[in-house]
């Protein structure tokens, strides 16, 4: 009975995780703009308001989540990191996400091994995914963003060369541009459009999109506007810079990934070599758990394991 209300909650769990996924993952089609030419448009749009008005199961579950002042800033700042990898949800759906999955896949794991130590491992370990999640989208966001900056930068300096205003021209690049460009050039737009002044807005944009080429930009325009110049001419000299920083950061890159690979895979061996053993014979792998001379050969380990991975980070890793 175990095995089966295991199986059972994990599944759910799965199919809760595909949802959300689903729902973020998804966009609209092209073709669904000529809904918007329907006679009745107005009134599916208020049908379907209406019965999409109902709170989600996830909502639901998140509304539950307690408030604490301690927590607040903590809120804050996951809020912050799923806006930066734009991730439609709040902390406190993150936290149900990673609460239910978490257990569940641990109780599939101890029902099935009855083993409490590995259930702890995959518990932090499922925990911890949704970090590296994030950063991985925040960072692929980013380098999406950066391969976009030059073509944008250009229709802006073009612009204001046909005697748009900056505002006008960051108008045009929104809908020239696809996203993330567009998407957060557009929020800027919206800023500058609600009163909020160019400088403010320009720091704000720069918080969302931790992106080098972006700070060179926009330090360049608010420089501008303090001392004079002109803008698109400027504009042109940095895309120019830009573009052969991009060169140099691609060879690099290229040039490195092999370092990095053996990096992370001589990390990885000891981890997955202990773990296999630890499946297959238990009692072999908990002496360097219970004696003062495995603890002291897997502190030693951890240690070097450390330094290893910081010595080859350090080496593979050129700031530019």
């Amino acid at each position: 009975m175990i095995y089966l209300s295991a199986i059972l909650v994990f599944f759910s769990v799965w199919a809760l995780g595909a949802l959300v996924l689903f729902k973020l993952i998804s966009k609209n089609r092209p073709i669904d703009k000529l809904k918007h030419f329907d006679e009745d448009y107005t009134l599916k749009e208020k049908f379907e308001s209406n019965k999409n008005h109902k709170t989600s199961p996830l909502k639901l579950l998140s509304s539950l989540v307690p408030e604490t002042k301690q927590n607040k800033k903590r809120t804050k700042k996951i809020e912050n990191e799923l806006m930066k990898a734009d991730l439609q949800i709040t902390a406190e759906e993150l936290l149900v996400i990673k609460i239910l999955t978490s257990s569940a896949v641990s109780f599939l794991v101890y029902a099935v091994s009855k083993d409490y130590f590995m259930t702890l491992i995959v518990f932090i370990l499922i925990w911890n995914i949704p970090r590296f999640v994030i950063s991985k989208r925040k960072k692929d966001r980013i380098k999406i963003f950066d391969n976009q900056l030059n073509e944008g930068i250009t229709i802006i300096s073009n612009s204001l060369k046909a005697g748009y205003s900056f505002l006008q021209a960051v108008a045009v690049v929104t809908e020239e541009t696809k996203d993330p460009f567009s998407k957060e050039f557009k929020k800027l737009l919206k800023e500058m459009s609600l009163g909020i002044s160019e400088e403010e807005s320009l720091k704000n944009f720069l918080e969302r999109m931790e992106s080098e080429d972006l700070r060179l930009i926009i330090n360049a325009i608010l420089i501008q506007k303090d001392i004079g110049g002109n803008l698109s001419e400027i504009l042109d000299n940095i895309s120019e810079t830009i573009r052969e920083r991009q060169k140099i950061k691609g060879e690099l890159r290229t040039l490195t990934a092999q370092g990095k690979l053996s990096g992370i895979i001589v990390m990885l061996i000891p981890i997955f070599l202990g773990a296999f053993i630890y499946v297959f014979n238990k009692k072999y792998m908990m002496v360097l758990f219970t004696t003062p001379t495995g603890i002291a050969m897997i502190s030693a380990s951890i240690i070097s394991e450390i330094f290893g991975f910081l010595i080859i980070r350090k080496i593979v890793n050129i700031e530019m």
